[in-house]
C-alpha cells in the first residue's frame, strides 16, 4: 500500500498522463486489499475449523476478543491521534472536528459522508476488517454446530462468498450509496474465499506437482485479473459485477500452494522480509500521514524514486517504534491475560488411531505469520 499510495500522488501530480507498464503494474498493487481480506478470512477462521473438524475445544470468545483488541486498538488509536493533530496543524481538507473522533474510534467512518475518506483514508479497510472480526464468532458457532463434516463447512463458507457476490450485484444495480457499498457486505467474497481455503486445506497436504500447478494457476488468474482491469478490457458493467473475482480465486490458490505443500518460501520468514512483516501493521497505519506531512510541508520530492525513499524514511522507523513501544507490549499483555482462558485441554489421542492429518507436522503457515502468531492471534 505504501508504494501504491505514493505512486498515486506522483501520477496525479503529472495530470494523469498515459499509463506506461510501470504505472499499470504499480496500480494493480491495489489487489493488496483483497490479499489482506483473504488472508484474514483464512487465518482468523482456522481455529473454528480445527475445533469443528478435529472435535477439539471451541475457541473462547473472551480470549478471541481480548487478543484481537490488543492487536488492533492501541496502535490504531495512537495513529488516529497523530493524524488528527497533524491534519489540524496543516489545515488539511481531510481533517475532522473533535466531535467526529468517536466515529473513528468505533470504526464507523465508512458509514457517514462527513467522515468517509477523511483523517487517514486507507483506514477504510481496517473498519471492514473489524466488522469481520465482530461477525466471525457467529459464523464460528454455526460451523461448530455443523460438526466434523468438511462438506457442510464448505457449503457454509461458499454461502458467504455467494452473499458477497449478491451484495456486489445489488450495489451496482440498485446504486447503493458509498456509505453502504463500502462495507463488509461487498467484501464477503474475499473473506469467504479465505475461509473456504481454511476448510479445504485443514489437515491436507498437496504433492509437489499439485502445489506447483496450483501456484501457477493462481498466479495466472491474478495476472489475468490485473491485465483485464488495468487495460479496461470488456464493458464497465462486466468489470463492476465480476469485480476482482478471478484475482481473489488466484490469491486463494496461491495461499493453498504455499501453505499445504512441500514448497517452502523460507525467504519470506527471514531477514528484512520477516522484519517488514512484523512492522507491517505500523506501516499500514503510518504511511499515509507521512505522505500528507511531506506534501503539506513542501518536502515532497519530484521523482517517484525519491518520493518512495522519503516516505519510507519516515514510515519504517515510526512503524518500528510502534511495534516495540505499543504493539508488542499490547500483544504480550493479551497473551498473559488470556493464558488461563484457553479452556480444558483436549484429551490426548492414541497415535495408533489418530487420523493421519492430525499426526502431520505443522508449521506451513510460518511463512505467512511473522513473529509466530502475534500478528493474528
Amino acid at each position: 500500500m505504501l508504494v501504491l499510495h505514493t505512486w498515486m500522488f506522483s501520477y496525479g501530480d503529472k495530470h494523469r498522463p498515459p499509463k506506461g507498464f510501470l504505472d499499470l503494474s504499480i496500480g494493480e498493487l491495489r489487489l493488496g486489499v483483497q490479499l489482506f481480506f483473504v488472508l484474514s478470512g483464512f487465518l482468523i477462521f482456522r481455529p473454528f475449523v480445527a475445533a469443528a473438524l478435529d472435535r477439539t475445544s471451541a475457541p473462547r470468545l473472551a480470549r478471541y476478543v481480548i487478543r484481537r483488541s490488543a492487536r488492533i486498538l492501541p496502535a490504531y488509536w495512537a495513529a488516529l491521534a497523530g493524524s488528527f493533530l497533524l491534519l489540524r496543524h496543516l489545515g488539511h481538507p481531510m481533517q475532522i472536528d473533535v466531535a467526529h473522533l468517536p466515529v473513528f474510534l468505533l470504526f464507523l467512518q465508512n458509514h457517514f459522508e462527513e467522515t468517509m475518506k477523511h483523517l487517514d483514508p486507507p483506514m477504510w479497510t481496517l473498519a471492514i476488517e473489524v466488522s469481520f472480526y465482530a461477525a466471525l464468532p457467529l459464523v464460528g458457532l454455526l460451523a461448530l454446530r455443523l460438526g466434523a463434516h468438511r462438506g457442510r463447512l464448505t457449503v457454509l463458507t461458499l454461502a458467504i462468498v455467494a452473499g458477497g457476490a449478491l451484495s456486489i450485484v445489488l450495489a451496482d444495480l440498485r446504486h447503493w450509496p458509498a456509505t453502504l457499498s463500502t462495507s463488509l457486505l461487498t467484501h464477503l467474497v474475499e473473506f469467504g474465499a479465505g475461509m473456504t481455503a481454511a476448510v479445504l486445506l485443514h489437515g491436507r497436504t498437496l504433492t509437489r506437482p499439485a502445489a506447483v500447478a496450483t501456484l501457477l494457476a493462481g498466479t495466472a488468474l491474478i495476472i489475468m485479473n490485473s491485465v483485464w482491469h488495468s487495460r479496461g478490457l470488456g464493458s464497465d458493467s462486466a468489470r463492476h459485477l465480476i469485480g476482482d473475482a478471478p484475482g481473489i480465486i488466484g490469491i486463494a490458490l496461491v495461499l493453498g500452494a504455499l501453505v499445504a505443500s512441500p514448497i517452502r518460501a523460507t525467504v519470506l520468514s527471514r531477514g528484512p522480509v520477516r522484519w517488514l512483516g512484523t512492522i507491517s501493521y505500523g506501516v499500514y497505519l503510518i504511511h499515509f500521514p507521512a505522505i500528507v506531512f511531506l506534501r503539506g510541508t513542501g518536502r515532497w520530492p519530484d521523482t517517484l524514486t525519491h518520493e518512495l525513499l522519503a516516505v519510507m524514511a519516515i514510515t519504517l522507523p515510526m512503524a518500528t517504534l510502534s511495534w516495540f513501544a505499543i504493539e508488542r507490549p499490547a500483544v504480550r499483555w493479551a497473551q498473559r491475560r488470556t493464558a488461563s482462558a484457553r479452556g480444558p485441554a483436549a484429551p490426548a489421542a492414541d497415535p495408533a488411531t489418530e487420523p493421519a492429518h492430525r499426526r502431520q507436522k505443522t508449521g506451513e503457515l510460518r511463512v505467512l505469520r511473522p513473529q509466530s502468531a502475534e500478528n493474528y492471534n
